[in-house]
């Protein structure tokens, strides 16, 4: 009656009873490039060396403390924001016109 089984995208269970089968997919969970600690994510060693490094250039004021805020806060929307998929414009980030 049930059948589950792990496929490359996710887990899979399959229900068959009489005249319905029912499939459901669950994707597996985001991948972390860091560790972690209960509800805490800490970043990977190569991102906390960038920011440790960002923050220390700040420090021994060879950059400003805001250019380096805004280089932090520029790099952390960049890696955490959605890629846009091409959608009906084609990547171009334009729309036509209706007829």
């Amino acid at each position: 009656m049930f059948r589950g089984r792990r496929e490359r995208a996710g887990r899979v269970v399959v229900m068959r009873l009489p005249y319905v089968t029912a499939r459901l997919e669950v994707a597996p969970p985001p991948r972390t490039d860091g560790v972690r600690i209960g509800p805490l994510a800490l970043p990977s060693a190569k991102r906390t060396a960038y920011y440790a490094g960002l923050g220390a250039l700040a420090a021994i004021e060879i950059i400003e403390w805001p250019i380096a805020a805004a280089i932090a806060a520029g790099t952390y929307v960049s890696q955490h924001s959605r890629p846009v998929s091409a959608g009906r414009d084609g990547g171009t980030g334009h729309r036509s016109p209706s007829a």
